[in-house]
């Protein structure tokens, strides 16, 4: 079985792990990484993506002609998760202010149809903030104690959106949006970059 490593042949590592089927090399060559310093990021099988849920359907399998591994030091898993959340602000940023605008002209039912857009969006951006926070644990960065102001607030805001949604006042709904979020929003990416200018 041909073993790729960020897109090149490890010859080494076939010869050393010659025989091993996929799940059993994938695991001893995820820890080999490990100990290095590096992670296994993304894997394919015979050219297709697999996840861990896929490990059992082709973990044992025999006649895989080739595992690919994408590999990255914390570090650079770090700023790659910096940067997509960063990219995700802009649209984040318009879905509020379209939706804080549609709950301040009385559109209720376009309001809440882009409310439960708007908070789906903060729950994605709050799950990648917490694998961010995880990987900062072994970083040395100064700014890493600014993501988890960032962590306790947004399920502040959210709990305080339900309320007043609860509550259908739609005024103070559109300020949390309008003001509170986005305030927070441009705190995070002030923060997001504070990080990746230190791991530069």
């Amino acid at each position: 079985m041909h073993i790729l490593v960020n897109g090149t042949r490890r010859e080494d590592l076939e010869t050393r792990h010659a025989g091993r089927l996929p799940g059993d090399l994938l695991e001893i060559l995820g820890t080999e990484f490990f100990r290095a310093g590096q992670l296994v990021v993304g894997v394919q099988v015979d050219g297709t993506d697999v996840t861990g849920a896929d490990r059992s359907e082709w973990g044992q399998r025999a006649g895989v002609q080739e595992l690919a591994l994408l590999i990255q030091s914390p570090g650079q898993l770090l700023a790659g998760s910096l940067k997509v959340s960063l990219e995700w602000l802009p649209l984040l940023r318009t879905e509020l202010s379209a939706c804080a605008d549609r709950f301040r002209l009385g559109e209720d039912a376009q309001a809440i149809d882009a409310l439960i857009r708007v908070v789906e969006g903060l729950r994605l951006l709050f799950l990648g903030i917490g694998q961010i926070q995880r990987l900062l644990l072994n970083q040395e960065l100064a700014s890493s104690a600014l993501v988890e102001g960032f962590q306790a607030e947004i399920p502040r805001l959210l709990d305080e959106i339900i309320v007043a949604q609860e509550g259908r006042d739609w005024i103070l709904l559109a300020d949390l949006l309008e003001y509170d979020v986005m305030d927070q929003l441009s705190r995070w990416e002030e923060t997001a970059a504070a990080l990746l200018e230190e791991l530069a």
